[in-house]
C-alpha cells in the first residue's frame, strides 16, 4: 500500500509542475504577442502608392533597355526571386494576369541569387519583360525591395499607382 501513496504523490507533484510550466508558456506567449504587435507591422513593407520611381537602368533578358521611361502607360510590375517559395506559387497568377493586359504592360524582375534563374525567365518571357538582375539590382533599389514576391501597378509617368503582396489584390481595372 505505501508504494501506491508513493506512486499517487508523485504523479501529483509531477502535474503540480507540469501546470506550473505550462502557465508559464502561456504567459511568455502573451507578452510576446503584445511586443509583435506593438513592434511590428501586420504586414511587409511594402513601396506606398504616389511613390516616383527614381532614376535606374536595367537590360533586359532580350536586351532592350528598362528605364523610368519604360513606362509609357500603366503597368504590372512583378517581383521575384529564385529562392522564394512563395515566387513560384506566384508565378501562375502573375503570368495569367500579364497575359490578360497584352504585350507590354508587365515588367518582371527575377533576383538571381544562385544562378539559376532560366525557369523563370523562360516562364516569363511570353508574357512580360523580363529583367534578372542580382541581389541589390538597380530595379531592387528602385522598387526598395525587402522581401519576394512584391507587385506593383505602375502609372505612365513611373509613379507606383498600387502595390500587393499577390498579383490578385491589385485593382487591375486601372490598366484598361
Amino acid at each position: 500500500m505505501s508504494y501506491l501513496v508513493v506512486a499517487v504523490v508523485l504523479v501529483g507533484a509531477l502535474c503540480a509542475v507540469n501546470l506550473l510550466l505550462t502557465l508559464a508558456v502561456i504567459r511568455r506567449l502573451r507578452e510576446h504577442a503584445a511586443q509583435l504587435a506593438a513592434g511590428r507591422p501586420a504586414r511587409p513593407p511594402l513601396v506606398p502608392a504616389g511613390t516616383a520611381l527614381p532614376e535606374f537602368t536595367a537590360a533586359a533578358a532580350d536586351g532592350t533597355t528598362v528605364s523610368r521611361d519604360f513606362f509609357t502607360g500603366p503597368t504590372l510590375v512583378g517581383m521575384f526571386s529564385t529562392t522564394c517559395s512563395a515566387c513560384h506559387e506566384r508565378l501562375p497568377e502573375f503570368t495569367s494576369r500579364a497575359e490578360s493586359l497584352g504585350p507590354g504592360r508587365a515588367l518582371a524582375v527575377v533576383v538571381d541569387e544562385k544562378q539559376d534563374a532560366g525557369a523563370f525567365a523562360a516562364a516569363l518571357a511570353p508574357v512580360a519583360t523580363v529583367v534578372v538582375e542580382p541581389p541589390d539590382g538597380p530595379l531592387g533599389r528602385a522598387f526598395q525591395v525587402s522581401f519576394f514576391p512584391a507587385f506593383y501597378l505602375v502609372d505612365g509617368r513611373a509613379v507606383i499607382s498600387a502595390a500587393a503582396l499577390t498579383p490578385d489584390e491589385l485593382p487591375l481595372a486601372a490598366l484598361t
